[in-house]
């Protein structure tokens, strides 16, 4: 299987850089859709992905650096599926349905596309408040990878919970956003030496991760590091 990655905090030469996450698995499911949508289609345009071919919008979570290029998208693809969590604003969900959107509430693991599928919502407190999120489990031609919109829950505990459900000893790939922009050297040595232990073989750390976690990750996988930003194709 292959994942196209459309947007990023970086960029490949010649792709549009922009703050959010999205990625077109299969050619036929995006995961999140950035914070705008004249990059993403921009990003689109250069790897070939027309609008039209998409069949599913699966969203991590509300936030406008993951929805926002979801409009145009719904705009150019009338009444296709959108996986959000259930404890999404009813606000938004409103807005998904009035725009043109089939609204899909994942309150738990559901297939989304052969090889696809969805955790469900993830519950987690941030910023003192309670945030739905939810992350992609691909069964590819090297085994199980996970992709990660923001991993607000913690990347360990959403992994362990992974596991548990689908019972495998371990992951090809973890990539998307970690969610250690703060952290200290000393944390993020524990997130990654517990990834090890867990059975994380290849990790691309991308977005909200930061630039001192992501140099640290890059220290500690070596070859198993991948630079991953808008632009690049991965193999799963």
């Amino acid at each position: 299987m292959y994942v196209k990655v459309l947007y990023d905090n970086r960029a490949k030469r010649g792709f549009v850089p922009g703050h959010g996450f999205a990625c077109l698995l299969d050619g036929a499911v995006l995961f999140d859709t950035g914070e705008a949508s004249q990059s993403l289609l921009d990003n689109m345009k250069k790897m070939m992905v027309s609008p039209g071919e998409i069949k599913a919008v699966v969203l991590s979570h509300e936030h406008w650096d993951h929805t926002g290029g979801l409009w145009e998208v719904i705009k150019r693809c009338p009444g296709i599926k959108v996986y959000a969590c259930p404890s999404f604003s009813e606000t938004f969900k409103k807005c998904v349905v009035e725009s043109g959107g089939e609204l899909v509430l994942a309150g738990g693991p559901m297939d989304i596309a052969p090889g696809i599928m969805t955790t469900g919502e993830i519950g987690a407190v941030y910023k003192d408040q309670y945030i739905a999120e939810q992350a992609l489990i691909v069964k590819g031609d090297k085994g199980f990878s996970v992709i990660t919109g923001c991993a607000h829950p913690g990347l360990l505990p959403m992994l362990k919970r992974i596991k548990e459900t689908l019972g495998v000893p371990e992951f090809y790939m973890v990539f998307g956003g970690f969610h250690l922009t703060g952290m200290g050297m000393e944390e993020i040595t524990g997130v990654i030496s517990d990834m090890k232990s867990i059975g994380v073989y290849k990790v691309g750390p991308m977005h909200c991760t930061g630039d001192k976690a992501i140099r640290m990750f890059g220290g500690q996988y070596h070859g198993n590091f991948v630079p991953v930003k808008a632009g690049h194709i991965i193999h799963l």
